[in-house]
């Protein structure tokens, strides 16, 4: 009998919050992120501004087997970006807290960026952590040991990886090797060239699963620069 490295939960729920400067035909009111934790997460000061602008809440959220998460994902992301584009609002993710700034029709489950967000604490500790793959009901994703001239790098391997997390998950359990190649880390990133990359630049890594953290832990095999950039 198989045993997988890391549990599936049974369910995923993600939310949503719809924010315009008129009351639409009904009202939500949940507690909103400070505008600090918003600015930390990537949001600009554009989208802060139009943010305290819109008063008014909608509540979109989804509830759904892992399974089928990350579609359901999607397309509320797409409603609820659709609805603030009709209202002239703006919509907060929860998962990590920050304004989407992005059309309905940009939305992307390969762009595994707009996903997640690196974890800003990560950053003293000489890490690369994420933030955003447990709407998926996955575990964040950590490479230890990240020097500041190469972590440009690895959040591009991160970013391909992800792709490829949220592509295969729950279907495929992330413990083991993998190879991410050119192509994984121009979709993970949002390159609208990412079809034609090419596959035969890749790293090696190996996963591995902390139960206690509740962590995927990632040992990259090769320098980044040497396996997927050097000329």
């Amino acid at each position: 009998m198989s045993t997988r490295g890391v549990p599936v939960p049974p369910a995923c729920s993600a939310t949503f919050v719809v924010l315009t400067p008129e009351p639409l035909d009904h009202v939500d009111d949940v507690p909103l992120p400070p505008p600090e934790l918003l600015a930390r997460n990537g949001t600009s000061a554009e989208a802060l501004e139009r943010f305290f602008r819109c008063e008014h809440q909608v509540v979109l959220q989804t509830q759904v087997p892992t399974e089928e998460i990350a579609p359901a994902l999607r397309d509320t992301r797409v409603r609820a970006l659709q609805l603030a584009s009709d209202h002239d609002g703006v919509v907060l993710d929860l998962t990590p807290p920050r304004v989407l700034e992005q059309r309905a029709d940009e939305v992307s489950l390969a762009h595994a960026t707009q996903w997640y967000v690196s974890d800003r604490d990560a950053l003293a500790e000489h890490v690369v952590r994420t933030d955003g793959l447990e709407q998926f009901g996955l575990p964040e994703v950590l490479v230890p040991e990240v020097s500041p001239t190469n972590r440009a790098m690895v959040d591009a391997v991160v970013a391909g990886l992800a792709h490829r997390l949220i592509e295969e998950w729950p279907a495929q359990d992330p413990v083991g090797p993998a190879t991410i190649t050119l192509r994984d880390i121009a979709y993970g990133l949002g390159d609208a060239e990412a079809s034609t990359t090419p596959t035969s630049r890749s790293l090696d890594l190996t996963v591995t699963y902390d139960a206690g953290t509740h962590l995927l832990r990632v040992t990259l095999h090769d320098d980044p620069a040497e396996a997927l950039f050097a000329p």
